[in-house]
């Protein structure tokens, strides 16, 4: 592997400088590869940049006089690209020395029908809990991180296909960034799901993305955006899923019919509910203002699809969240710690008959709890679950604390 493979991307907006220092010094720990570190700097006006100038000398900097957002400040980064490879990194996230290696070895040996590598990302302040590896899109079109929230057993450690990538940390290739192939990112989004949509066009065009577990990212989740407030982040999450339904679901029976639903219990929060009541309506009137543009650009993007929807959603299939938004916590339910011994379970060439008893403990714990029982920690049940990982005792231990 020679030097000078990969452009590395970084788009900030108010990040400390203790933050994105330590995500540089990552950059700079790497081994094997040595990245062109590209910082797009979103009109922050706090003096960072002028700190991250000083100390990282061979940091690119890119200061925008607006903010105008991540997927705008991606663009603007690419255009002085030159490398095979583009690692887009968020300023919260930490890689570990041989992440970038590891990516970049998955994605030249995949061939060019490989789009991307999706990293393992983990919380950095939650121990043992999965922040994303890779990306699922439901049919309902609210795209999520695949594994969030979940304790890490291994259950995603094999290098296997995925819908596509969180572009908090993701290896792309850079040729299909480029206007003419997949493009560049959809700049409308401003922030959320513009790799999701770049995902869905990529999926369409016959691109597939792979999953390298070995590369390990340590993310806190919404680092930034965390301070922001909560109708901020509802309003752009709930426009965008509109948006990107509409833009890239194939079927338009589907994409009305998911279109309908949302904007229904948007209604119902606002006349009924009575919560949100500004965002939901500004949403509603962004949505349908942009409408028009959304229906050409479904248009132009299906003349260049190859693969129909139902060979791109179907990755799906048995994954859900199990993390809080609005707190930024995992979820600490049994049917987080099922579902992550149940895929165990099927991924074991020889199926463990310890994750076996840990299913049936945990299945026995969830009984009681339905029935209103007070929820006890009997003998057996504590020796089956005490030997696991810190993470699966303190989820145990604050469910039981909980119920």
């Amino acid at each position: 592997m020679s030097n000078k493979q990969v452009a590395c991307i970084i788009v900030n907006y108010h990040s400390p400088y203790e933050m994105l220092g330590k995500c540089l010094e990552s950059l700079a720990a790497s081994v094997k590869v040595d990245c062109n570190v590209i910082l797009v700097d979103n009109n922050s006006g706090d003096g960072v940049t002028e700190l991250i100038k000083e100390d990282f000398a061979d940091v690119n900097v890119i200061e925008l006089k607006e903010n105008a957002g991540f997927a705008a400040g991606v663009n603007r980064g690419l255009k002085i690209v030159r490398e095979p490879y583009v690692l887009l990194l968020n300023t919260d996230a930490i890689l570990t020395d041989t992440a970038i290696s590891l990516m970049v070895d998955a994605l030249e040996e995949a061939g060019d029908t490989c789009a991307g590598i999706a990293p393992k990302m983990m919380s950095s302040i939650h121990e043992g809990v999965i922040d994303a590896i890779g990306t699922i899109m439901p049919p309902d079109g609210a795209s999520f991180n695949r594994g969030i929230g979940q304790c890490d057993l291994g259950q995603y450690d094999q290098i296997e296909e995925v819908f596509g990538t969180c572009f908090g940390a993701t290896l792309l290739r850079a040729e299909l960034l480029k206007t003419g192939r997949v493009g560049p990112l959809h700049e409308d989004y401003f922030l959320y799901f513009e790799d999701s949509d770049w995902c869905m066009r990529a999926r369409s065009q016959g691109y597939r993305f792979l999953t390298v577990p070995d590369a390990v990212v340590y993310h806190l989740h919404s680092g930034i955006m965390r301070h922001e407030t909560l109708s901020f982040k509802y309003r752009l999450i709930e426009l965008n899923t509109l948006k990107i339904v509409v833009r890239t679901f194939e079927s338009p029976l589907m994409a009305t019919k998911i279109v309908a639903s949302r904007c229904t219990r948007l209604l119902a929060r606002t006349f009924i509910r009575r919560k949100f009541i500004r965002e939901n309506l500004a949403v509603m009137i962004s949505f349908f203002k942009a409408l028009p543009g959304l229906i050409r650009n479904r248009h132009q993007l299906k003349q260049r699809r190859v693969v129909p929807d139902s060979g791109i959603l179907s990755f799906a299939a048995g994954e859900d969240a199990y993390f809080d938004t609005v707190g930024y916590l995992p979820q600490h339910h049994l049917d987080s710690l099922i579902a992550s011994y149940q895929l165990l379970l099927s991924k074991e060439k020889e199926k463990d008959s310890e994750t076996k008893k840990i299913l049936a403990a945990l299945y026995r714990l969830k009984v009681e709890s339905s029935t209103g029982a007070n929820i006890s920690m009997d003998k057996e049940t504590f020796e089956i679950l005490a030997g696991n990982s810190e993470c699966v005792r303190n989820f145990i231990q604050q469910y039981v604390a909980m119920n």
